[in-house]
């Protein structure tokens, strides 16, 4: 992947020297769909995403490894299944909103992802800070800057039938040195929220 300056959309202290080989494992429980974020080669936990039972809107708290929140994941209110918003800890106040993930059309076609990620400052929306592209549906999607071709991160999903139908979906996330792991992680969930709900 190219080499580009740090950059924390979350927290600095998700931000790995190297590049950072992550493995996602989700898992459907009373709250919904929980996931799991270990480290790829040592399996040590590094965060987890737990549903949230109770709420009018698809909501889910990414925490770190001792369940400290870092961020909430909700899905908006009007626009169903293509706006989700992304708030530091477990609030969902405006002042809190770190960042907006949209998808431009209900229906893609199957072998085209195109997602655009909004920061906060960036109220205008003209144009994205971040764009995932790619094929969810056949396994693989990009995470690059902007409307640029640098990359920052790729996010890969292995699935096999069975996992498919009990909702175990498992990726590959890798994400470039420098670059803030916990945002590339928001990003699968609110990927894999559009497309398996």
């Amino acid at each position: 992947m190219d080499a580009v300056p740090a950059l924390a959309v979350v927290d600095a202290r998700f931000c790995a020297g190297d590049e950072a080989a992550l493995a996602v494992t989700k898992t459907l429980s009373m709250s919904g769909n929980d996931f799991t974020v270990t480290d790829a080669a040592t399996g040590a936990l590094l965060l987890r995403v737990d549903g949230v039972l109770f709420s009018l809107r698809r909501r889910c708290l990414l925490a770190d490894a001792h369940r400290r929140p870092v961020l909430t994941v909700q899905e908006s209110a009007l626009v169903m299944n293509t706006r989700w918003k992304v708030y530091r800890g477990d609030s969902t106040s405006r002042r809190d909103l770190l960042f907006t993930v949209v998808k431009p059309s209900v229906i893609q076609l199957r072998w085209s992802t195109k997602v655009s990620v909004f920061l906060a400052s960036n109220d205008a929306e003209q144009a994205p800070d971040f764009r995932i592209t790619g094929s969810y549906h056949d396994g693989a999607c990009s995470v690059s800057l902007g409307e640029s071709d640098t990359l920052i991160a790729r996010i890969d999903r292995r699935s096999t039938v069975v996992s498919a139908l009990l909702g175990k979906n498992a990726y590959s996330v890798t994400v470039n040195a420098g670059i803030d792991y916990a945002f590339i992680v928001a990003l699968a969930v609110v990927l894999d929220e559009m497309h398996y709900q």
